[in-house]
């Protein structure tokens, strides 16, 4: 239910991407614009996602979920009925960022307090590919429904469905999680800022850069490269073949979260990040190339790029104390997520001076921050597992 809940909410993730397009004609936005749109909605989930974990802390994380779900929803049929241009979609996506935020922490803590240890690599990786699915239907749904309904019906759509996972949600029967009635304290929170704590986080920062940039900017990337083909229709098909790349990765963080239960987690997250730094560095170079050739390497790329997602998660939970584990989670999202702020808005940046390739390599030369972490973990022989 938490699953189905999660990919209910997270089509309203990528939903301005989904019709991003369209818009920047309509509104005359630039690619800079655009991507300072997107990185609004990243801000919004940063600014509420320290009170989430604070509070999935000392209450039940269930309703932060719901009602995150619900604030989500409304924002997304606001944007619909009133949305007209820059502003009005900053705004707008601002209040859509602090509702998501409400859901993806506290879900995160009820996983991986109820999983047990030597299984919770593959039960956070399913509740990450539920994230992804959702956050990638709603490129699916943009494709089918685009022409037909225009971008309103788009956004009104996956709006719906994050207000039905509220409703979803305040109905379940999801066992209580263990909350904490230990106060907060310097010695409680030095633990969240550990020197393994901080290598993972900032591993898992890189990680995000490279994430929310590809994932802001495929179906337009997508788009840009059908109608260089010549392709009739190049909108819906750019959409659903963005929508196949990030959806991939619904059985990518399944994988990943499995991988890492068998492998460890250093271990598997180098596998990902590497193949998925080679993919950033390659991808926008091939607009020329034929479309077996660049549709093989994105789909590379969105199994590659979200796979090694939910093992950062794992990490922080295998070694912070289940007291200050919601904050934990909650300082995880909020330092990968500052840097979410930044990439869309950087790689909008460049493609306005630049070209496809310089913003998608610009996105993979903030990406090696990853290795260059996990090195420094493997160096201090510092441990971030727990598969007992």
């Amino acid at each position: 239910m938490l699953s189905i809940a999660q990919f209910l909410s997270m089509q309203v993730w990528f939903n301005f991407s989904a019709i991003m397009p369209v818009v920047q004609g309509q509104w005359d936005l630039s690619s800079t614009q655009a991507g300072i749109i997107v990185a609004t909605f990243h801000l919004g989930y940063v600014l509420a996602v320290i009170f989430y974990s604070f509070a999935s802390d000392k209450y039940n994380p269930k309703y932060s979920f719901a009602y995150g779900s619900l604030v989500a929803g409304i924002s997304g049929l606001l944007f619909a009925a009133f949305a007209e241009g820059f502003w009005s979609a900053l705004l707008l996506r601002l209040l859509s960022g602090i509702g998501i935020a409400g859901v993806y922490v506290p879900g995160m803590k009820i996983v991986a307090q109820l999983a047990p240890p030597a299984s919770r690599g593959k039960a956070m990786g399913i509740f990450v590919g539920s994230l992804v699915v959702g956050s990638g239907f709603s490129l699916f749904v943009s494709g089918i429904l685009q022409n037909a309904w225009g971008w309103q019906g788009v956004i009104v759509v996956t709006s719906c469905a994050a207000i039905l996972s509220c409703g979803l949600i305040l109905i379940s029967n999801i066992p209580e999680v263990t909350l904490s009635s230990t106060p907060v304290t310097l010695a409680l929170l030095k633990k969240i800022v550990a020197k393994k704590n901080l290598l993972v986080n900032f591993s898992y920062a890189g990680h995000c850069w490279e994430l929310y940039a590809m994932w802001a900017w495929m179906g337009p990337f997508m788009v840009y490269y059908f109608q260089q083909k010549g392709i009739s229709d190049a909108l819906s098909w750019g959409n659903l073949s963005a929508s196949l790349i990030v959806m991939i990765g619904g059985i990518a963080t399944y994988f990943g979260g499995k991988l890492a239960d068998h492998w460890g987690n250093v271990r598997a997250i180098r596998l990902f990040i590497w193949l998925s730094i080679a993919c950033s560095f390659s991808i926008g170079w091939m607009i020329s190339f034929p479309v077996w050739i660049v549709g093989g390497i994105a789909l590379l790329y969105g199994f590659t790029i979200i796979a090694d997602s939910p093992i950062y998660n794992k990490s922080i939970a295998d070694i912070t104390d289940p007291e200050v584990l919601g904050i934990a989670l909650g300082v995880q999202s909020v330092l990968g997520f500052s840097f979410t702020i930044i990439s869309p808005a950087v790689f909008g940046l460049v493609l306005d001076y630049g070209h496809w390739g310089g913003a998608f390599t610009v996105i993979a030369i903030g990406t090696l921050v990853t290795p260059l972490c996990l090195r420094a973990l493997q160096s201090a022989a510092i441990p971030v597992e727990n598969n007992g």
